[in-house]
């Protein structure tokens, strides 16, 4: 798998079943691109079917319907629902602490 790019035509059918970590991101930004490879670290090392999508924040008819004040934000999404976020930077760990119950 890879993490697939986001779009408002695509992002709510993506989140719809099972559980996906959606990635807003703006990637012109430093702690956007180092979060982004954290992601795809940890992506490439899931034991499970989780879905990791990244949506730029410019998409603003998909933003503008969830908590993305900051990028980067990370919201946890099980079968459409809004399990848990972060906002801002994160470490790999703790990245990989944040999805270890879906994992």
């Amino acid at each position: 798998m890879t993490i697939l790019k986001g779009t408002k035509d695509n992002f709510f059918s993506l989140i719809k079943e099972g559980v996906t970590l959606a990635y807003f991101s703006n990637p012109q930004t430093e702690e956007c691109q180092t979060t982004r490879e954290n992601l795809e670290s940890i992506e490439k090392n899931s034991k499970k079917d989780i879905k990791f999508v990244e949506i730029n924040v410019n998409e603003k008819k998909v933003v503008d319907k969830f908590p993305v004040d900051i990028s980067p934000t990370i919201i946890l999404f099980k079968n459409g629902k809004i399990l848990k976020s972060k906002i801002g930077a994160q470490p790999k760990s703790q990245l990989t602490q944040f999805i270890s119950p879906f994992n």
